[in-house]
């Protein structure tokens, strides 16, 4: 597949974000989001995973998320770990951490604005890390009691850096997503959220599918699914990788707040 072509079509869907967003100022009255509920939330979560695309294995793995409201601010952080084997010789650690600052606005086109920094170290995608800074502006456009659904759209830059000698380099990206939630029914809740990264080196999407159940007090159970497709990878990629990998986790989730 030529990068002109995946570049175009990754444009298509940043194009189709911003649409989206537009359309949704017509309805800006109804779908303004209620501001966060002050203090430290958030999730604990440590079990077990099962991955594809680098080596069937079963694994162990913790997903971390705290976030700190202040008023129309929110800062937060999110953990993840995943630690596998290929060929029951060669431990590999999956990790993954994010920090993020978000602003809400009240009776603005956007609703919110967020600014990340993710660090993702992962050997078998042929980066030994990448290192991505963006700034995204959002708007929600179901708010429901019992659902919603967030778009956001923006950029930023991605360092990479490559095993062995090859030298590390910098490039533009342009990236958009959406979040949904869905309450099934008191205390079961249903999750997606999609992300796009464009770049001139490929495009990377990664969806997180999942279900939490409360089992008692602060204790939930979550069961999620993880598929991440890169449109290409670096020549240093093992040739063992597959472009599209899968976690499935089940971790058992204390709530914080």
């Amino acid at each position: 597949m030529a990068r002109s072509g995946v570049w175009a079509r990754t444009h298509r869907l940043l194009a189709a974000a911003v649409l989206g967003l537009i359309m949704a100022g017509l309805t800006r009255a109804r779908a303004a989001p209620r501001v966060p509920k002050p203090g430290v939330h958030g999730e604990l979560g440590a079990g077990l995973s099962s991955s594809s695309g680098v080596a069937l294995t079963t694994s162990i793995n913790s997903a971390d998320r705290l976030r700190d409201n202040v008023g129309l601010w929110s800062y937060g952080g999110n953990l993840n770990y995943n630690y596998f084997s290929y060929n029951s010789a060669v431990g590999v650690n999956r990790f993954v951490a994010q920090v993020q600052a978000r602003r809400m606005f009240t009776g603005a086109p956007v609703n919110f604005a967020v600014a990340r920094v993710r660090y993702d170290h992962n050997l078998f995608n042929g980066y030994d890390y990448y290192l991505v800074e963006t700034l995204d502006v959002g708007r929600r456009v179901i708010n429901g009691k019992r659902m919603h659904l967030d778009l956001e759209i923006g950029g930023g830059a991605r360092q990479n850096a490559y095993p062995g000698a090859r030298p590390s380099d910098d490039e533009p990206v342009a990236d958009g997503g959406l979040n949904y939630v869905w309450t099934m029914r008191p205390g079961t809740r249903f999750s997606e959220r999609v992300s796009v990264m464009g770049a001139r080196t490929g495009t990377l999407i990664t969806s997180v599918t999942g279900v939490t159940t409360t089992l008692i007090f602060h204790l939930a159970l979550k069961f999620s699914e993880q598929v991440i497709h890169y449109t290409s990878l670096p020549s240093t990629a093992l040739m063992h990788y597959a472009r599209t990998t899968t976690f499935t986790t089940l971790n058992l989730i204390y709530h914080i707040g």
